[in-house]
C-alpha cells in the first residue's frame, strides 16, 4: 500500500462511516506462524481500513502519537497483539 493510500484511509471521517460497514477487529485471526509482512498483509486485506475499525461494539479511529514510534514499529507490536 502506498503512503497516499494510508494517508486517504486516514482521512477518512469517524462520523461518515456507518458502523455495520467496520471490521471487527476482535474476530480477526492472524496466522502468527508467518514473517511480520505476511501477517500485515493478512490484516489489511481483513480490515480494509486500519485507521477505522470496531471493537466489539465500540467503533475505534486509530491514531499514533507523535513519540518517535514508527508507523512500522507500532503496527508490527498491533500485528503482535491480534
Amino acid at each position: 500500500m502506498t503512503v497516499e493510500k494510508y494517508q486517504e484511509l486516514q482521512a477518512v471521517d469517524f462520523e461518515d462511516v456507518e458502523f455495520g460497514n467496520l471490521t471487527d477487529v476482535s474476530e480477526i485471526r492472524i496466522d502468527r506462524g508467518q514473517p511480520v509482512e505476511k501477517r500485515r498483509h493478512q490484516y489489511l486485506e481483513k480490515v480494509g481500513n486500519p485507521y477505522l475499525v470496531r471493537v466489539g461494539n465500540i467503533k475505534v479511529k486509530v491514531g499514533f502519537a507523535g513519540n518517535g514510534v514508527s508507523l512500522e514499529d507500532a503496527f508490527e507490536n498491533l500485528l503482535l497483539s491480534v
